[in-house]
């Protein structure tokens, strides 16, 4: 998420470095008042604000000179930038004024589908592309469609092909790039753009739903539908292919003292808030030895969506057990899909229902009566 924060003078303003170290206080003072908030380390634009496990809110600072209406953007080391969120807001507007209102809202669906699917690929530093370049390059390559999955394809692969082709993306305001990624970073941006784009073409030309399935589950991880939310579509296609050795998945179900309660083979598994779980392969003999599984947590309950925490991705050798924390009360999903050199070999799930804050004692202590001297 990204907002911003003006300081309106009428005067030259301050040193950027000392306006930027007060938002900085200011924010400081925020967090250590909300246990829920954690301020990160300062970014030479702005400064982050972080929910772990949930979102984070960049926040820079602008002087607007009243007068001349200039608008700059304080920096941690490289001064006064020439920058205008207004004015770049006011660009979007106009570049996206001839698509009625029902287009608009699909438009930003697809802005927002390309930022969860870089929050989830790319991590800071190793080529993240920029949310305004994304939004630039949607304005400008959108193709709308009756539904958002094609809308979501056809854009995207336009927006690949300029991420591919170009080393820029160039602002509309004032021509700057907006990448701002150097070659090496720009290789990996391209390695994930490309693999986004492949997956996006299959999907396209494909009519087998189990694969679409499949590669958008895997572009969006845990932000997409369980598969168990469309077992009726999929069992339905005859495309299916041959996946004839579903995995056999074993629970190894331990307390809050590390106590082993259980270890057995189990598509469902009851468990109590601040217990762990680890899954594995039981039947791992039956998949080639260089096959990877895919684990995917799944929260689907209101005391996790109310952090914003969906669940994550976990990919592990065949033999490896995935160890999980039972942080949420509510029905969730672990999933499992094992894959062979792009291949898919298996898919299955456990239901995991997460009940209260303890375990409730077998042989609770009785009450007792007085009943006065005898």
């Amino acid at each position: 998420m990204w907002e911003y924060i003006y300081f309106v003078m009428r005067k030259k303003a301050s040193h950027a470095s000392d306006i930027k170290a007060l938002n900085r206080t200011v924010l400081d003072w925020f967090s250590s008042n909300d246990k829920e908030t954690k301020l990160e380390e300062s970014k030479n634009n702005c400064e982050r604000l972080s929910y772990p496990a949930s979102f984070h809110i960049d926040l820079p600072i602008y002087y607007l000179d009243k007068e001349s209406g200039v608008c700059r953007l304080a920096t941690q080391h490289d001064g006064w930038l020439d920058s205008d969120p207004k004015a770049f807001q006011d660009w979007f507007d106009n570049a996206v004024c001839h698509l009625n209102s029902l287009q608009l809202a699909r438009l930003r669906r697809v802005v927002k589908y390309l930022k969860s699917w870089i929050s989830l690929k790319f991590e800071d530093g190793k080529g993240r592309i920029p949310s305004i370049a994304i939004t630039t390059l949607v304005a400008h390559c959108y193709v709308d469609s009756a539904d958002d999955d094609d809308a979501f394809i056809e854009t995207t692969i336009k927006v690949a092909d300029h991420i591919l082709e170009n080393n820029t993306v160039d602002s509309p305001i004032n021509g700057d790039d907006l990448l701002g990624l150097d070659n090496a970073q720009l290789s990996e941006a391209r390695k994930k753009v490309s693999a986004l784009k492949n997956s996006c073409e299959f999907i396209r030309k494909t009519q087998d739903s189990f694969r679409q399935f499949i590669l958008w589950s895997g572009t969006f991880e845990h932000l997409f539908p369980p598969f168990t939310d469309n077992l009726k579509e999929l069992e339905g296609n005859s495309n299916l292919p041959a996946v004839t050795t579903p995995p056999v998945i074993k629970v190894r179900h331990l307390d809050k003292a590390k106590s082993l309660q259980s270890n057995k083979v189990t598509n469902t598994i009851r468990a109590f808030k601040g217990e762990h779980l680890y899954f594995s392969v039981d039947n791992f003999a039956d998949y080639p030895l260089d096959s990877e599984v895919h684990w995917m947590v799944r929260n689907k309950d209101k005391e996790a969506s109310l952090v914003n925490d969906l669940g994550h991705n976990s990919v592990l050798e065949l033999t490896k057990e995935c160890n999980e924390h039972c942080g949420y009360r509510g029905t969730h999903y672990m999933e499992c899909l094992i894959i062979s050199n792009g291949n898919v070999c298996g898919i299955s799930a456990v239901k995991v229902n997460v009940a209260g804050f303890s375990k409730p004692l077998r042989n609770s202590t009785r009450k007792t009566y007085f009943k006065g001297r005898k």
